[in-house]
């Protein structure tokens, strides 16, 4: 059985932006949810396909939901030859995902978080793929960038840690109220 290009493109479809931001919000689940165990194991052959000749990041989030631990050794390639500690730490955290916690991968994250200079404010989402190593040692490195000159490198740093309560009041500050409760 062979997936057509027409679905697999649908699972990830093609960057139109260089920016990437036509697929800023897109999400791939209902698409998979649909699929047979069949069909979901020839999607996840050819998206370890596609990564192979891609650095398209929803390739590998796409297999991280597939639990794919057959694209691990293509992810494993990607990530040594990868020089940006930025990048790096985001393949690496996709590897972690997938082996459900890797103390190699851990490693590597700790040591790049080490080479990390923001010289831009939206460099912070990187704290998003660091968070996920469950470290307390790369926890406590974030910790260092909350009150960081950046608002958004400090942001994300607050966000991530829920430090002092931070995620919970800023979830509330942008919670939109019902118009119908205008006395709340």
């Amino acid at each position: 059985m062979e997936i057509n290009e027409k679905l697999l493109k649908q699972i990830i479809p093609p960057i139109i932006r260089p920016d990437g931001k036509d697929r800023e919000w897109f999400n791939n689940d209902e698409i998979l949810s649909k699929l047979s165990k069949e069909e979901l194991k020839i999607v996840e052959e050819q998206l370890i396909d596609m990564l192979k000749t891609s650095n398209d990041t929803l390739i590998p989030q796409t297999l991280i939901k597939l639990e794919s631990l057959d694209s691990i050794p293509v992810m494993l390639e990607k990530l040594e030859l990868i020089k940006d500690p930025f990048n790096k730490i985001t393949w690496a955290s996709f590897i972690n995902e997938i082996k459900n916690g890797d103390k190699e991968m851990e490693q590597v994250a700790y040591r790049e978080f080490g080479k990390l200079e923001f010289i831009y404010e939206v460099q912070g989402p990187i704290f998003h793929d660091l968070i996920k190593f469950k470290s307390e040692r790369i926890n406590n490195l974030i910790n260092k960038f909350t009150d960081h000159k950046y608002f958004l490198v400090a942001h994300h740093a607050k966000l991530v840690l829920n430090h002092k309560g931070y995620a919970e009041s800023y979830e509330n500050k942008t919670r939109i109220k019902n118009w119908w409760k205008f006395w709340e």
